[in-house]
């Protein structure tokens, strides 16, 4: 069963709920409810993205690889171009982050 909550809403918003709500066809309650649940879906996209921002970082520090923007877009680029018989670009070389570190991923 639906959890009940209560919403102590400003009268100017009440009054935006219920002229938006009249204009979708909806009631003031289902609107809000549309609301909060699209708010919570992107919410979680955000906070996963978030985490896997976090998770590719770390992998970055742990293996000391990281790609030259301008080469990935140029990877990229190529690949696009040859849709739809992909061609086999050659992948840009991963470089160290940080100099005195030795990399994971072995030159190519």
């Amino acid at each position: 069963m639906p959890a009940t909550t209560s919403l102590k809403l400003p009268d100017a918003l009440k009054a935006t709920i219920a002229k938006v709500a009249a204009f979708e066809g909806k009631t003031a309650h289902a609107l809000m409810v549309d609301t909060l649940q699209s708010a919570m879906d992107d919410a979680v996209v955000r906070q996963q993205w978030y985490a896997d921002g976090e998770t590719s970082y770390q992998d970055s520090l742990r293996s000391n690889a990281v790609y030259r923007s301008a080469d990935v877009k140029a990877y990229i680029t190529e690949r696009v171009r040859s849709t739809p018989t992909p061609s086999k670009p050659k992948q840009p070389n991963a470089h160290a982050l940080h100099a005195a570190k030795p990399s994971a991923v072995a030159k190519k």
